[in-house]
């Protein structure tokens, strides 16, 4: 049992600081350990709610996407869109992403919220995945876009 359940705060901490934590520890190692955060919150968050393997369709892991990470979730950002191909690979659209909140900037830069995705359908699909950012709304894009697909060194 955790020690420190703040009563009064919750679990929720603002998108200012997880944005100055990103920022900050990518200034120092780079964009890999930011990613790989994700990468193990998202296989945490399908573990945790026993989805493990349950390769869920496109229509379900919206919902999923939605409920977890959104207004009634974690406030990490708000998934509009999850849609898969016959190659196992995925199309995940969001808006007011955590990672770009209030930031401007010229390339994607969600590494943490696209590790996110990258973690929890690997661990619902049971396939080692990779992911690129294809579009930030930081960069002035109506979405952050992310496509993730199987690692094709590991199929």
């Amino acid at each position: 049992m955790p020690v420190n359940q703040r009563p009064t705060l919750g679990p929720m901490v603002s998108a200012t600081c997880l944005q100055q934590m990103r920022v900050y520890t990518e200034d120092l190692v780079g964009r890999g350990p930011v990613l790989g955060a994700g990468r193990m919150r998202g296989q945490g968050v399908i573990s945790d709610l026993g989805l493990d393997g349950s390769r869920l369709d496109d229509e379900k892991l919206l919902r999923l996407f939605v409920d977890t990470f959104g207004i009634e979730g974690t406030r990490l950002c708000l998934v509009t869109e999850v849609t898969s191909d016959d190659s196992g690979a995925y199309v995940v659209r969001l808006v007011e992403g955590a990672c770009s909140h209030q930031m401007e900037t010229t390339e994607p830069m969600c590494a943490y919220t696209l590790g996110v995705f990258v973690g929890a359908l690997q661990a619902v699909t049971g396939v080692v995945m990779q992911g690129t950012e294809t579009a930030c709304e930081g960069a002035g894009d109506p979405t952050c876009t992310f496509e993730i697909r199987p690692h094709r060194a590991l199929i």
